[in-house]
């Protein structure tokens, strides 16, 4: 067979893969811990810290260097022209 006619049967294979998947991600083994009040707590807040540390380490690099910039701007200001 040429690659041609192989595209769009993998691409059948792979859309039905990804229609059919979902279903069998029920039976996987942290399904059913959630159900509790202080394990559903738990999950709640620990996907908040995982949201919020990568945003608030980008937001500190970004307010860090805004600082620097000012800072070097300002020595230089300070310096006057070269001459």
């Amino acid at each position: 067979m040429k690659a041609s006619r192989l595209l769009p049967l993998a691409l059948v294979v792979l859309t039905l893969g990804l229609v059919l998947v979902p279903g069998f991600a029920e039976a996987c083994a942290v399904c059913s811990a959630g159900r509790e009040d202080e394990t559903r707590t738990a999950f709640i807040v620990s996907t908040a810290g995982m949201t919020l540390l990568p945003l608030l380490l980008v937001g500190g690099l970004v307010l860090w260097l805004r600082k620097r910039f000012r800072e070097v701007e300002a020595e230089d200001s300070d310096r006057g022209p070269i001459a």
